[in-house]
């Protein structure tokens, strides 16, 4: 249990470096800007495309979905929810 609810902490903690360098960025360029999960893993050299591409019907439309939200809104809320279920019970 320890080991997810560190996990967890780490997710927020990726989410939140992930959005103070998407404010940083914006406040250097003057406008608004959000780096989608597609743009994060092509820094990795990895192709959001391809893969949705290759990916059955109904897994392509929701990885298209969620290649196409802020890598820090989708780390954040995972981070988030494993914090609160796997939280310490008294």
């Amino acid at each position: 249990m320890a080991a997810f609810r560190f996990i967890a902490w780490v997710l927020v903690a990726l989410a939140v470096a992930l959005l103070g360098a998407d404010a940083v960025t914006s406040l250097e360029t003057g406008a608004p800007v959000m780096r989608s999960t597609a743009d994060v893993l092509t820094l990795f050299g990895l192709d959001g495309a391809a893969i949705v591409e290759n990916s059955p019907g109904g897994v392509a439309q929701a990885l298209g979905a969620v290649l196409g939200l802020p890598l820090w809104g989708v780390l954040g809320v995972v981070g988030v929810v494993l914090t609160l279920v796997f939280r310490p019970l008294e």
